[in-house]
């Protein structure tokens, strides 16, 4: 029966999505091992990584035992073609482009600089579900793509991650990696994450957008929620570490997914009425490419006074949010060494991340806390 619900949902995201094949798994960083060792990653390979990223991507590098080569970024957030083009041929084995808030930079200079120095491309999606470049959904331009359904992403499941394919080859090799590496889901952590999936709904319900971040952090603080990140020293790939996707968390995902279509239109409008409010206030909208259909995640804007932002927003509590932290976040300081990212390695993404902050575009956005929102935005 896990199975089933599994490969229902599996096949409603490959629908979804329009590619070859979609396989579910506990979390993101899950799917991506799998896709990685499926493209050949091995001990001592170099994959290119964007600097600007999260610690479950590097993570996902480092269990396959290769190393993590961070790229800086473009004016998107996302990897800048020179980067990938300064690099010697055949020294990457994969370079993973992220599609920041659901941005895909200049996807066309990313994909032939890639093709030049002979790197397969996997496409980092847990932002950018529902966006295309130039009627071409993305996630069907590199080998495959991973997505992920975690608190903050497009839509949610609490945790969970997918891998699509884009070649009915590469579909029968993941197969078989999956059937290596992956364990069935942990009865015991599916309870725990069902509970907590209605604890969310029931916030929801409650009408308490407002302070719903503050509640989530408080019950996480307490353990009745799970951090995303969870940092470990040592990354090797041991038995249990990779696990299928479980029963109760596809049936959640089937159900977002049948709801898609609304949360998509939702998104686009509230990102619209940010950048009516922005235009207004005389703030400056996000760059985005002319080919790019996209619907954000979260609407980012630059800052020169983040922490007195963050703060202001805390104290009344606005959902505006200053992550990444750090390149590899939520890392920091001498971590950042142990993930082999070393400070100034990417200028341009260490400027950028003093100066982020984003808006939410999600259900939870109402007209009045967008206007405080801009509001301390514009004054400070």
């Amino acid at each position: 029966m896990e199975n089933q619900w599994r490969r229902e949902y599996e096949e409603a995201f490959r629908k979804l999505v329009g590619v070859a094949g979609a396989r579910a798994f506990g979390l993101g960083r899950h799917a991506l091992v799998v896709l990685l060792r499926a493209l050949g990653v091995n001990e001592g390979d170099k994959v290119g990584v964007c600097g600007f990223t999260c610690l479950s991507v590097v993570e996902a590098v480092k269990v396959c035992g290769a190393i993590p080569v961070y790229l800086d970024v473009d004016e998107h957030l996302c990897v800048e073609p020179q980067e990938v083009l300064r690099q010697k041929k055949d020294s990457l084995k994969v370079v993973i482009l992220q599609h920041t808030f659901g941005i895909p930079g200049r996807l066309e200079q990313l994909l032939s600089a890639c093709s030049k120095i002979g790197a397969a491309v996997v496409e980092d999606c847990a932002h950018s579900l529902g966006c295309s470049w130039d009627g071409r959904a993305l996630g069907s331009f590199g080998r495959g793509a991973i997505y992920s359904s975690e608190w903050g992403k497009p839509y949610t499941t609490g945790q969970g991650g997918i891998l699509t394919i884009n070649s009915e080859e590469l579909l029968d090799e993941v197969d078989r990696q999956t059937a290596n590496l992956a364990s069935p889901a942990i009865v015991k952590s599916e309870l725990i994450l069902e509970c907590q999936r209605q604890v969310y709904s029931f916030l929801n319900s409650l009408k308490l957008e407002r302070h719903l971040r503050c509640i989530i952090g408080q019950l996480r603080k307490v353990g009745i929620i799970k951090e995303a990140f969870e940092f470990e020293n040592n990354f090797y790939l041991y038995q249990g570490y990779v696990r299928l996707l479980g029963k109760m968390t596809a049936r959640a995902g089937l159900k977002q997914i049948e709801n898609w279509s609304r949360l998509q239109e939702v998104r686009r409008q509230n990102t619209g009425l940010i950048e009516e409010y922005f235009s207004k206030a005389g703030l400056a909208h996000w760059p985005k490419p002319a080919k790019a259909d996209i619907t954000m995640l979260r609407y980012p804007i630059l800052v020169s006074q983040k922490s007195e932002i963050l703060n202001q927003a805390r104290k009344r509590k606005l959902d505006i949010a200053g992550w990444y932290i750090s390149p590899v976040h939520p890392l920091q300081k001498d971590d950042l060494v142990k993930v082999d990212y070393y400070p100034g390695s990417c200028p341009r993404a260490e400027k950028m991340i003093r100066q982020l902050v984003h808006l939410p575009t999600g259900p939870g956005l109402n007209m009045h806390n967008l206007e405080e929102m801009v509001k301390i935005v514009s004054q400070n």
